[in-house]
């Protein structure tokens, strides 16, 4: 409400007496020609006292939540949200609504109730809302989180196929929103078979968007959000994406208690989680079959592509990374280019072909991970930048090639510092 100027020889207390006064005088005025003028004067009566509770600042009710169903209310879920209010509650029962969800500078909360949770599924056609410069192709979701929106979302079920040709995810927060995600799944990101290769893309989760994807003429998006108890199954190149701009406040993400399980028809390289321009805490999380089937994929970190489970890659400083379970991947954990971003801490890393963890461009810790079987527990890579990496009471068992090791290349120094606990 905008202030009004009140003279500085008026004091609170004495403007407001002199408003009672006038309420009360004006009241009892009204009321007398009243008898005297029958509705008219009534009338005159309601019309002073509008005006006196406008004088004195008197607020409209604030509006009162409302809570919508879907479909007894409105027949799709976008009609659903184009019709709420902030503070609206939306419950979907169950069913298949195959649509494209876009929730913009709304505050609402979104649960699908009943039996079976709902599936919205991926229509043939996605709106584009930014570009990948990178890979030269538009940026789409089946669920857009934008404009400054803060939604709750749990009990859904969000599915493909997606569109070839596009950077498609399940959900997408973006535009300084946040999302706080539970109890849902996200399945299938995945194109038709038919899709090329270099053509094909698809992500769970996305919170927040980094500077190759340009936004509104924009160079990233930040977000925040948090990711709990959700289950990430075949996607094509990324189960979640916790990302943001170079520039300005990083995004802030938790991801805490969910699964992600990788596999995919088309070649591709495919990563777990991956951390980009966010400061994100990264917990308690199953991440396994993450594969990497595209031309040139190998063990050798300097020339060849790896899966991950887990990727720091240009990761904010702040990042955590602790108490996962990550299996069957390339590379259980893998921070690159992000110096010193992460602390990388009890971790169980088991059967990760060739790294259980690999610090690679960028000074980087270790500490009391349990990693069994692979190649190498851990390696220090350097190509790019000299690198060190202090590793502390890490248990290594049953590597096939050695504990760690040191791989360097180009002119540039890899160190592996091990402590003892």
């Amino acid at each position: 409400m905008a202030r009004r100027h009140i003279s500085p020889l008026i004091n609170i207390g004495t403007f407001i007496l002199f408003v009672h006064v006038m309420k009360r005088s004006s009241m009892k005025g009204a009321l007398k020609r009243s008898e005297e003028l029958g509705t008219r004067g009534a009338l005159a009566v309601l019309s002073v006292l509008a005006t006196v509770g406008a004088l004195v600042g008197i607020a409209p009710a604030a509006h009162a939540a409302s809570t919508l169903v879907v479909p007894r209310d409105y027949r799709t879920i976008q009609a659903a949200v184009d019709a709420a209010a902030s503070g609206d509650t939306i419950l979907v029962r169950g069913g298949t609504y195959t649509e494209e969800v876009v929730v913009s500078g709304k505050d609402l909360n979104l649960k699908g109730v009943g039996k079976g949770s709902p599936v919205i599924k991926s229509p043939t056609t996605l709106t584009p809302f930014a570009q990948d410069l990178r890979h030269d192709v538009p940026v789409t979701s089946v669920v857009r989180i934008a404009d400054g929106a803060h939604v709750h979302m749990s009990g859904f079920t969000v599915t493909g196929p997606v569109p070839c040709g596009q950077l498609a995810s399940g959900i997408t927060a973006l535009q300084s929103s946040s999302l706080d995600l539970s109890r849902s799944r996200v399945i299938d990101m995945l194109p038709a078979p038919s899709c090329p290769a270099d053509q094909a893309f698809g992500r769970g989760v996305t919170i927040g968007l980094p500077d190759f994807i340009q936004v509104d003429g924009t160079a990233g998006s930040p977000a925040s959000g948090r990711i709990t108890h959700v289950r990430v199954t075949r996607y094509q190149t990324d189960g979640f994406n916790l990302n943001g701009p170079s520039e300005g406040t990083p995004s802030q993400v938790v991801a805490k208690s969910n699964v992600v399980t990788g596999g995919a028809r088309i070649p591709t390289v495919q990563a777990g989680i991956i951390v980009g321009g966010a400061v994100a805490t990264v917990t308690g999380n199953l991440v396994s079959d993450a594969v990497c089937t595209f031309p040139g994929c190998g063990g050798d970190p300097t020339n060849e592509y790896q899966s991950s489970g887990i990727a720091a890659i240009g990761a904010a400083p702040g990042t955590q990374i602790s108490q996962n379970r990550v299996s069957d991947t390339d590379i259980g954990i893998y921070q690159v280019f992000s110096p010193n971003c992460c602390q990388i801490s009890h971790n169980r890393l088991t059967d990760n072909r060739f790294f259980g963890i690999a610090i690679q461009d960028g000074d980087g810790t270790t500490a009391h991970n349990e990693i069994t079987g692979g190649q190498v527990g851990i390696g220090v890579i350097a190509d790019a930048v000299d690198t060190t990496g202090i590793l502390r009471g890490d248990r290594i068992r049953r590597p096939s090639v050695a504990p760690v090791r040191e791989i360097q290349c180009c002119g540039f120094r890899a160190t592996a510092v091990v402590k003892p606990s």
